[in-house]
């Protein structure tokens, strides 16, 4: 954020000065109200260094180990969604990211029903999937388990890719609440869903 600039009257004449106050309450105090959240950096939106912003060594390894930890539990959640013998079928990917999930699976002629269409079940299957692991993204030893997942479906899939994209939205006493988007390959939305998760065990080996 630039420093504001206010004029001054002196005997010599008008002048500008510049003066860092606070964005948030105007005030002009040299000292940091620690109402304000801090950039990545440190800094407060005054652009002054933050001192509630401030971490020590011990608190950067802290957050530095945690970082690790997600991005690895990460990793895990996508490796196991692909080696599952249900999914070799679909030939399906995958996406994960903390509190979010994109599954995307190629509409396969050999995934079409008698009818020559795309089963419905694929697409609630990939809207499932994603809310799932959007959720299981925010634990490290567990996989969300559905207890209740709602569908509507706007349109049939035409040729290209589903993609469903689904994300954690927030809790419920001890329930998961996710909700998902499914739309092609054009981006054109298929269908919605939502539904109600738990995580209540640990992840199998």
């Amino acid at each position: 954020m630039g420093a504001e600039k206010k004029r001054i009257r002196t005997r010599s004449g008008v002048r500008e000065y510049t003066y860092l106050g606070c964005p948030l309450t105007r005030n002009r105090s040299a000292w940091c109200f620690r109402i304000c959240i801090p950039d990545e950096k440190g800094h407060g939106h005054c652009g002054r260094v933050a001192p509630h912003g401030l971490k020590s060594r011990t608190q950067l390894a802290i957050e530095s180990h945690g970082r690790k930890q997600r991005l690895a539990r990460l990793e895990q959640l996508e490796t196991s969604y692909l080696a599952a013998p249900y999914n070799e079928y679909h030939d399906p990917g995958i996406r994960v990211s903390e509190g979010e999930a994109d599954i995307v699976i190629p509409i396969q002629d050999k995934l079409k029903n008698a009818s020559g269409s795309f089963p419905a079940s694929v697409c609630i299957k990939a809207m499932n999937d994603s809310a799932v692991f959007a959720i299981s993204s925010l634990t490290l030893d567990a996989i969300a388990q559905t207890v209740n997942f709602n569908a509507t479906l706007t349109r049939t899939a035409p040729t290209g890719e589903l993609l469903a994209r689904g994300r954690f939205v927030g809790m419920s006493g001890t329930h998961y609440l996710a909700e998902t988007i499914l739309t092609d390959s054009t981006g054109t939305e298929i269908g919605r869903g939502d539904g109600v998760f738990v995580v209540d065990g640990r992840e199998k080996p």
